[in-house]
C-alpha cells in the first residue's frame, strides 16, 4: 500500500523538528568563569631570632681518676666505699707494710754506720793535722785522711737519702685521695694483691663541677669560641642550667667530621650526676630584624628562589636571595621581600604571575 502525500508531508515535518532539537542540544553550553584560587597569606614583618643548635651530651666529672697503688702488697683494709665524699690526702685503703718497715730499719742502720765511719775519718784527719804541724807525718798522709773524711761524709749523705726513700716508699702503703671528690667505685677487696701498673683500687671523681663533650659539626665551629654560653637541659630536671665552652679538641674526627668540644657546668649542690644525659644548647647566631619565610612559600632555584606576593588582588612573582635555613624550617630572606609585603604562604603552586586570587590570613606558626 502506498503512503498518501499528506502522510509523507507530516513525516517530513516531524523529522525536521527532531533535527532542530538535536542541533539545539549540541549547541555550546553557557560559559562560566572559574573562581580565583584561594590562598593563605601573611604580612611580612622583620623579627629578631636566635639561631640555636642542640647537641646530645652525657655528663662527666670535671676530674676523674683511677687510684693505683705505688707499693706492691696485699690490701689489708679499705676505709671508704662507693658514694663516700673524700678530701685531698685522705686515706682510702691500707697496704701491708712489714717488708717496707724492714727496708726502713735497714736504711736507718746503714745511716748509723755511715755516721760512725764519718766520725772516725774526721777524728783521724784532725789527729794527722796536729802531727803535721809537728812535722811527724807527711802531707800525703794528711791528704789521704782528708779524702777519707770527705768520702765518709758522702756515704752519710747517701745513707740519709736512702732512709728518706725508704720512708717515702713506706708511705705508699697509705692509699690517699689526690683531690676532693666522691668515690665513684671501689674496685678491690681486702686480700687483693696490688702494685704499680696493677689493677686500680678506686675510681674517684670531682663533681663540684661537671663537664660534657659535644660533637660539633664543622659548619657550626665558626660560631663557637672559648667562653661561649651554653644552656643544659636534662631529663627529669626543670629549667636550663648555665655553662660555658671550656676547650676544643685539636682536630676533627675524620669518621664523623665533628670536633669534640668540652662544656663545663658548675654543680655546687651536686644535683648533676655523672652519666646523666641531655641536650646542650648553644646560640650560634643572633639575627636582628630578619625577614623569615616558611618553607612552603619559597621555591628554590639555583642559589636563590621565588615566591608570590599579593598586590591589588593579584599574585606577583618575586625573585629572592636566600640565607640560612633555621631548625624549624623557615628560611632567612636576604633580598626580595620588604616589610608589609603580603606573602602567599600556602597555595603558591596554584597561582601564576598576574593571576587574581582570593586570600585568607594564615595562622601563625
Amino acid at each position: 500500500m502506498q503512503a498518501s502525500p499528506r502522510r509523507i508531508a507530516l513525516l517530513g515535518a516531524a523529522l525536521g523538528l527532531l533535527a532542530l532539537a538535536g542541533c539545539a542540544s549540541q549547541a555550546a553550553p553557557e560559559k562560566r568563569d572559574r573562581p580565583a584560587p584561594l590562598v593563605q597569606v601573611r604580612s611580612v614583618a622583620p623579627e629578631d631570632h636566635e639561631l640555636r643548635r642542640a647537641y646530645l651530651v652525657t655528663l662527666l666529672p670535671a676530674e676523674q681518676v683511677q687510684v693505683v697503688s705505688r707499693a706492691s702488697g696485699y690490701v689489708v683494709a679499705w676505709l671508704v666505699d662507693r658514694g663516700d665524699r673524700v678530701r685531698r690526702g685522705q686515706r682510702l685503703a691500707l697496704i701491708e707494710r712489714e717488708e717496707m718497715n724492714e727496708q726502713q730499719r735497714q736504711a736507718a742502720a746503714g745511716l748509723q754506720a755511715a755516721r760512725a765511719n764519718h766520725e772516725y775519718a774526721r777524728t783521724n784527719l784532725e789527729r794527722l793535722e796536729r802531727l803535721l804541724a809537728q812535722q811527724l807525718v807527711s802531707q800525703a798522709e794528711v791528704d789521704n785522711a782528708r779524702t777519707a773524711a770527705n768520702l765518709a761524709q758522702a756515704q752519710v749523705d747517701a745513707a740519709q737519702a736512702g732512709l728518706g726513700l725508704s720512708e717515702t716508699r713506706a708511705g705508699y702503703a697509705n692509699i690517699t685521695a689526690p683531690f676532693d671528690g666522691v668515690v665513684l667505685e671501689r674496685l678491690v677487696d681486702v686480700g687483693a694483691m696490688v702494685g704499680p701498673g696493677g689493677a686500680p683500687l678506686f675510681q674517684l671523681g670531682a663533681i663540684g663541677r661537671v663537664k660534657a663533650l659535644a660533637a660539633v659539626p664543622q659548619a657550626d665551629l665558626r660560631f663557637i669560641t672559648l667562653g661561649t654560653p651554653v644552656s643544659l637541659r636534662l631529663e627529669g630536671l626543670d629549667g636550663a642550667l648555665p655553662g660555658a665552652v671550656r676547650r676544643f679538641a685539636p682536630a676533627l674526627d675524620p669518621a664523623t667530621r665533628t670536633m669534640e668540644v668540652e662544656l663545663e657546668f658548675e654543680n655546687p649542690a651536686e644535683a648533676l650526676k655523672p652519666g646523666m644525659f641531655g641536650r646542650a644548647e648553644i646560640v650560634l647566631e643572633r639575627l636582628s630584624q630578619a625577614i623569615l619565610a616558611p618553607p612552603l612559600a619559597v621555591s628554590r632555584r639555583d642559589q636563590g628562589g621565588v615566591a608570590f606576593v599579593v598586590a591589588d588582588g593579584k599574585a606577583r612573582q618575586v625573585e629572592l636571595q636566600l640565607g640560612a635555613t633555621l631548625p624549624d624550617g623557615r628560611i632567612v630572606i636576604t633580598a626580595g621581600l620588604r616589610p608589609g609585603d603580603v606573602l602567599i604562604v600556602v597555595g603558591r603552586e596554584l597561582v601564576r604571575d598576574g593571576q587574581a586570587v582570593r586570600t585568607v590570613e594564615a595562622q601563625k606558626l
